[in-house]
């Protein structure tokens, strides 16, 4: 089996022999490194010495360097006298046999890092310390390897059979992989996997029309920890899949959009916080009850969409993404938003359609300027809102202002609107109210407006006078869906875009 290289240190503390006997108060030490089960090529033989950092009541000790020896099973340095008493390991550096600097092992060691130095005692213990493996096609080969066969086990016949382990190499033909290009045309590292449980079918490099969606991954439940060693991976996709957790490994990764769609995933591992790479996260039809909170210490965090989550409430802590461009939250059980959108000014649209208990809106969506920390003030970019199938009586007052020029309110409880209301908002150039009680519409003077639907409101061209509206065209009015049809149909392909 391949196998993956998963270091652990091993404190041992022992009386050495009569010739070096330690004084009364002292107590030794040495570093070990022992191979486990793992799924790469790289061996202990590498490790031939350790320089180890301690530290002792607040006081930092680097030790001399010290020979790792050993078999392919366990390297260790030799015993090392000590004064008795509470240690902390701070950081180590391994090098190879010519001296060079191994970095794949990190030299960060952030958890489980207290030990203990007894006098004349002996004890062991271990400490697990983080890994990071160089990128090469090797590396993933071998971790693609090990995600097979933690998932879909030893037999072979279920893996994916365009993934052809048998040649050894990875090529564009292996569904569900994304590829860094080189200047040939060559696959050079794996940048991106989609794990899709559904059927999609396309042409492979022979023209012939296959799956290439990786189906066999559908009863996944838990996404292996080798992702972890995927250093140069970007994207992760998983949808149609019965995924019900990810692993604490994610935060190895330098992954930058995570998309996780249809699954049983009700919860993100604290983990994610530590993925200082991640800017787009879509959570769309899992299984999410609250709001994934730990996202919110990604200060960095550019597209954040959530649909069909059934979280009743969002964190103030979203303040925290004041780089966020794009907002989407829908289909939720939400009746309220955070006042926090002077803190999240850079975004350009609001999307909180189908939020059918949402209401209103935060005091601080009326806000235009935000003012910096010691004078001045940056203009805020929100210019339009989506906000239908909510439970709105009225356009919010907040919204009422020159900069916003887009409106979609379809499906709420509107039964009025007044010709003070809309012509505060100049800049506005779409309207869309369909399918709200409207009573009426009043008369506006908009230069801008340029479309308007009020489908299924009730209202005919007689009660809805468009002389005011001058950049209007009948082509992009509408009172009933059948005028919308003729109109707008024929423009859309099949394929989804415009002629």
């Amino acid at each position: 089996m391949l196998a993956v290289l998963l270091p652990t240190i091993t404190f041992v503390c022992s009386c050495d022999d009569d010739n070096d006997a330690l004084s009364p108060t002292q107590g030794e030490i040495r570093f070990q490194f022992t191979m486990q089960k793992t799924y790469t090529i790289t061996d202990l033989s590498e490790l031939r010495s350790v320089i180890v950092t301690i530290e002792k009541n607040g006081v930092k000790q680097t030790l001399p360097s010290q020979p790792l020896e050993g078999d392919e099973n366990i390297v260790s340095t030799p015993y090392i006298a000590l004064e008795a008493g509470m240690y902390k390991l701070v950081s180590y550096r391994v090098f190879d046999p010519d001296g060079n600097l191994i970095d794949v092992l990190d030299i960060e060691v952030e958890k489980n890092n207290d030990f203990e130095i007894k006098a004349q005692e002996q004890t062991s213990y271990e400490l697990p310390v983080k890994i990071k493996q160089m990128i090469s096609m090797d590396n993933y080969y071998n971790s693609l390897y090990a995600l097979c066969l933690e998932v879909l086990g030893e037999d072979k016949s279920k893996w994916p059979e365009s993934w052809d382990f048998e040649s050894g190499t990875i090529d564009d033909s292996w569904a569900g992989l994304e590829f860094a290009i080189d200047d040939y045309g060559d696959p050079t590292t794996v940048n991106g996997i989609i794990i899709d449980g559904e059927p999609k079918y396309n042409y492979n490099k022979e023209g012939e029309w296959v799956n290439m969606a990786l189906t066999e991954f559908k009863h996944m439940k838990k996404l292996p920890s080798v992702i972890g060693n995927m250093s140069s991976l970007v994207n992760l996709t998983i949808r149609n899949c019965d995924l019900e957790e990810l692993p604490d490994e994610l935060r190895y990764t330098n992954i930058i959009t995570l998309h996780i769609e249809n699954t049983q995933l009700s919860e993100l591992p604290e983990a994610v916080a530590d993925m200082k790479q991640l800017i787009n996260v879509y959570l769309l039809n899992n299984q999410f009850t609250e709001f994934p909170e730990v996202l919110t210490s990604n200060k960095n965090m550019y597209h954040f969409v959530m649909v069909n989550e059934k979280i009743r409430e969002i964190p103030e802590s979203i303040k925290n993404w004041n780089k966020l461009s794009n907002l989407i939250i829908t289909g939720s059980e939400i009746s309220s938003l955070p006042d926090v959108f002077n803190n999240l000014y850079r975004m350009s649209v609001l999307d909180f359609s189908n939020n059918k208990n949402l209401n209103s809106l935060p005091a601080s969506l009326a806000d235009t300027k935000v003012p910096y920390e010691g004078g001045g003030y940056t203009q805020k970019s929100i210019r339009g809102l989506i906000l239908d199938g909510c439970s709105f009586t009225q356009i919010p007052p907040v919204i009422l202002r020159p900069e916003i020029n887009m409106l979609s309110m379809k499906d709420n409880q509107i039964t009025h609107v007044t010709k003070e209301e809309l012509e505060k908002m100049t800049d506005l150039h779409t309207l869309v109210l369909n399918r709200n009680p409207l009573t009426g519409f009043p008369k506006i003077e908009n230069k801008n407006l340029g479309y308007l639907s009020l489908i299924d409101c009730g209202l005919t061209d007689a009660d809805v006078d468009i002389s005011g509206l001058p950049n209007l065209s009948p082509n992009h009015f509408f009172l009933t869906q059948e005028h919308y049809d003729e109109i707008m149909l024929p423009s859309i392909n099949t394929d989804g875009s415009w002629n």
